[in-house]
Order: C-alpha cells, then structure tokens, then sequence
C-alpha cells in the first residue's frame, strides 16, 4: 500500500520529548528509553521506543540509532503485524527526519531495525531546528496492517535528564606568586561535594607557565558535563580561556585542562587582568546526574489535541470561557502576589526583600523545588538569598511567575530577565525574552547580546544573532568590533568562519 493511502488512515500517535539531550551520556549500544505505552486500539500490545544517541551495536558512533520495541509482559497475540513511521519533528508539529512507513512483525519482546535513522552531526549542525531548548521531539506513528483502528489516539510522553548547573567568581589574590587553589562544587539537591577544581601552575614550552585545570569528580552519579571558564578584565569583559565537554565514568574520574592564557601574557597585561594583583574567573559547571523523570503526560482520544488543530466556530464559547477562567485564575495569583497574602518565604536581594509563595516558586521553577523539598538550608529558611540579580529583575520575575506576564520589557531588562531565567529554569519566560531579543537587534547591540549567549549557552539565539551579524556587515567596520576581537577571541573567530563559509 502506498505511504499516502496508509498515512490517511486513523492510527496510533506517541509523541516523545527528550530535555536536555545533550547532557545524556550514553555509549554507543545504551539507549534512552521512553515510558512504556500501551496501544488499547490493537489488541492492548505494549510498547516503548529506544533512542541510541551514539549507535546501537549495529551502527557506529557516528549515527543516532532509533526503534520500536514491543515488550513481553503484554497482551495481544504473539506476533502481532502492523506499518509504522518514525521521526523527529521540529517545535511546529515540522517533520525534520523521517524514516519509510515499514509494514513489520512484531513477536513478543522484539524491536525494529532502524539503525542507522540520522548522523549525529546533523543535530550538531542544525541545532536550532532539532534541539531548541536542548529539547528533542521524537515521533512514532503505528497503523493497522488489517483494516483500521476505529478512532485516532494522540499519546505525549517526556523524559527529562536532570542536569545541575553552578556558576561561581575565582578570585585568585597575588596572582605574581599563585601556586594552586582549590575549589569544591557542592549539589544543590543533596549538599555534599560533588567535583572538586583545582588551579594550579605548571611550567611549559619556551619558559612559559601554564595555569592548568584539574577535575575530579567525587559523585559517582555525575555523568556528562561541560565546563567553561572566562576570564574577566578591570572593564568587565569576558574572555573565553576554557570550554570543554567530558563524561565521566568507572575509568575517567578525572578531566585536565590548560587555559589559553600563558601567566606571562597575564602578567604583560596586568593593568587590564590583574587589578590589584588579582587574577578574576567566572566558572560555569553543568553535569548530568544521571537521574531521568519519564512520564505521560496525557493520552487525547478521537482527535488531534487542541494546539494541533484549528478551533471551529462552534468551539468559540468553550474557548471564551476558557479565557475567561484564564483571566480569573491570573488576577487572583497577581492579587496574592501584590498583597503578599500568606506568603512564606522571601527572595532577598542586596538591597531589597520580596515576599512569595513557596509553592508558586516551585511550580514554576524546578531550581526553586529543589531548595524547598530537598535537604537543603532554603527548605527551613525563611529567605532565599539571590545577590546576583537586582531588585527590578527580581519584581519582574515574580511577576512572571505569578501571572506570566512581561509588562513594559525593555532591553536591558530582558537580558537581565534571560540571565535569571536561565538561573532557576524558568523555560517559558527564558523563551519570551529570547524572542524579545531576537526582535530587538541592532548593530549597536547585537556583540553584547552575542556574548550573553555564549555565557548561558543558549545556541539558539547565539545562532540567531551571528546570523543577524553577518547581515549586517558594518558591524565589522566599528571600533566596538576591534575591541570585541581582542576580548573575545573565540567568539570573533567562529564569526570569522561563518562569514568565510558563505
């Protein structure tokens, strides 16, 4: 049967999000597992999709391998026939890879072979369209191979890797005889040392001495992680000098870098890096625990749920009412939010305290969460210290999280927004600022915006900002890009690339 007449049939959809897919640390032939799935409309066979995101062990390290597999412990006859379709799809239901619809056989506890289903630098490469958000969108579409099912089945699933993150500022006093520091990185959720960095100096070629970085991991839990160091001048610029990506395991506990700045160049500089004799680094870690929360999230019945189709006429008073409750349930959380009723706890800046709602902040922040329902010293506190943001970045992030709204967004307010944001995993309000600020590029702002990108690791709006640049060629002809060029090596260099490829 041809794929159009197979695909016009009523069928049996399993949509699956994976977050944080690039923290996933598998090897090749370790899989990624969706939660199992039970189809009601052909003969209640259980199943559950296997995502290799370096290869099972067919395929090399070079492919993502990806399959369905029926289970054992489930009803339905033995072998059990039908045609499906697997893809990956983009943020707008857009299908991005996709593989034949296959007419298989399926015994019980057997899988499909789809091994070689895309090559892993094709979401390296096209990023933005597959991993938005560092969030993948996989399909799975299963049709009768007799006859059909008697009404459409919608099922969404997610599976989200739990990844921490830690920031922190290195001074290190009388760099002119710095020998080695030490520095240990604690769990949010559990409070114990999870990654002990070491800075320490070491002789190199020419005479030169290198300062070198050494990792060690003391959790056995922490899996794939990244770590990233910028160097900041007395102008507060920042200076890429290290960014690497490591797995750990039973045979690599420990990682050793060298940061790209000799201390002889430092010292050359000193008036523009050593103020004082104080060397300053911003270090930004995140690691994968290797913990995952799988769930379904909701099954829809007889028709696409709602954000797939197109209200009708005759759904515009269910969809007023919906507003309507909408609008209420918003001004009763704004009004608990303004009149501070019943609150119990308060975020406290350098200058300002905020009363809020313990439950709200968890909601909609799983960094919140984890201080409040965790063994941690903000579960028994009556305040949570936030000295990195300020007082009106504060007020605009509680009243996001209370109403999700963004009042009067101006620019400098946004990246303020998109910084905290991305701090407590505030995804949506992270997402409406980068869309603010993809829709507020000018030449005069877009090397900064670009920097603020690289520093939180967003390569969505990076990208959407190098693209702006390059459109923008007089960008290159200002001073701002000379000094950009000293200051941000890296960042110059990637822009440099990606013009000599057009």
């Amino acid at each position: 049967m041809a794929r159009e007449g197979i695909s016009k049939k009523k069928c049996f959809t399993f949509t699956w999000l994976i977050e944080n897919y690039s923290y996933f640390w598998q090897k090749n032939d370790e899989s990624i597992s969706s939660p199992d799935f039970i189809v009601d409309t052909m003969a209640n066979t259980k199943w559950r999709l296997d995502l290799f995101p370096k290869g099972d062990e067919y395929t090399d390290e070079d492919f993502i391998s990806f399959n369905l597999i029926r289970l054992d412990d489930c009803r339905g006859p033995r072998e059990y026939q039908i045609f499906y379709e697997l893809s990956f799809l983009g943020t707008d239901g857009s299908v991005l890879m996709l593989t034949n619809i296959i007419k298989d056989s399926f015994w019980k506890d057997s899988s499909s072979d789809a091994a070689s289903f895309v090559k892993r630098e094709v979401l390296k490469f096209r990023r933005k369209e597959f991993l938005p958000e560092d969030v993948l969108t996989t399909r799975c579409r299963m049709w009768k191979s007799i006859g059909q099912v008697e009404r459409n089945v919608h099922c969404y699933a997610r599976t989200r890797l739990e990844v921490e993150r830690r920031s922190f500022l290195e001074n290190i006093k009388q760099f002119s005889t710095f020998q080695k520091r030490i520095h240990q990185i604690t769990s949010v959720s559990e409070g114990y040392s999870i990654l002990t960095v070491k800075l320490f100096s070491s002789g190199g070629r020419s005479n030169e001495t290198f300062i070198r970085v050494e990792v060690h991991t003391n959790d056995q839990n922490a899996k794939f992680s990244t770590f990233r160091i910028h160097l900041l001048d007395t102008a507060g610029n920042r200076i890429l000098c290290l960014s690497e990506e490591f797995t750990f395991d039973d045979d690599f506990e420990t990682a050793l870098f060298t940061l790209t700045f000799s201390k002889e160049k430092l010292m050359q500089n000193k008036d523009l890096y050593l103020p004082n004799d104080v060397l300053t680094l911003h270090c930004e870690y995140a690691f994968s625990t290797g913990n995952e929360t799988d769930e379904i999230e909701y099954v829809c019945y007889g028709r696409p749920p709602i954000q797939e189709e197109n209200l009708t006429s005759d759904d515009s008073e269910s969809k007023d009412m919906s507003l309507d409750s909408t609008k209420i349930l918003k001004e009763n959380l704004e009004s608990s939010y303004m009149e501070n009723l019943l609150c119990d706890t308060k975020l406290k800046t350098k200058t300002g305290s905020f009363p809020a709602h313990k439950y709200i902040l968890s909601a909609r922040s799983p960094v919140f969460k984890a201080m409040f329902t965790n063994d941690m010293r903000e579960r028994n506190s009556e305040c949570v210290n936030i000295e990195d943001l300020n007082d009106d970045t504060v007020q605009s992030m509680l009243l996001y999280m209370y109403t999700a709204t963004l009042p009067d967004l101006q620019w400098d307010s946004a990246c303020n927004l998109f910084t905290a944001a991305d701090k407590y995993e505030i995804l949506s309000l992270k997402s409406k600022c980068s869309s603010f600020l993809k829709g507020n590029l000018t030449q005069d702002n877009a090397l900064n915006l670009l920097i603020l990108t690289d520093m939180h690791q967003d390569e969505d709006l990076k990208s959407a900002v190098q693209d702006y640049i390059l459109n923008h060629t007089g960008i290159f002809n200002t001073n701002e890009w000379k000094l950009f060029m000293k200051t941000n090596v890296d960042l110059a260099a990637d822009l440099m690339y990606l013009k000599l490829q057009e």
